[in-house]
């Protein structure tokens, strides 16, 4: 692990500087937030919310209460959310995105499958091979 993690106390947050990289899996007990480009070789499981910074890549699949991943990144597994996911613009997920609340997707990203307990949000040309049926979905213009 080349990452150089801070820790705020008052937030219980685990900060990574720009450009990290983690060659193992990753489990945070507390809430956790990516520097821009970061890359995780494996799984990345927060138990808390999480903010991957833009251009960033996960390999693995990601587990977190609440995720907010930024623009450009690349997600090989799945990404799971117990509360809300939000993916902006140009997110690739590779396997499935799926929350226990509400999924927002902004333009240009692309998943394979979609599932959202309470509603799945679409902002602008989106691209998703498969929404699980029984899904609420709405669809906005940018």
């Amino acid at each position: 692990m080349s990452a150089d993690l801070r820790y705020h106390k008052a937030s219980n947050t685990y900060i990574a500087r720009r450009r990290s990289y983690f060659e193992d899996d990753v489990t945070i007990d507390g809430n956790f937030i990516a520097g821009a480009a970061s890359s995780f070789w494996q799984d990345l499981t927060v138990k808390g919310t999480l903010k991957l910074g833009k251009n960033s890549s996960v390999k693995g699949r990601i587990k977190a209460d609440d995720i907010v991943i930024g623009p450009g990144c690349e997600i090989k597994g799945d990404v799971e959310a117990y509360n809300d996911l939000k993916l902006f613009d140009r997110v690739n997920v590779e396997g499935s995105a799926i929350a226990g609340g509400t999924i927002s997707i902004r333009p240009g990203c692309s998943i394979n499958f979609a599932k959202a307990s309470t509603t799945l949000e679409l902002i602008g040309q989106v691209h998703i091979k498969e929404i699980e049926s029984g899904t609420k979905v709405i669809v906005r213009g940018e």
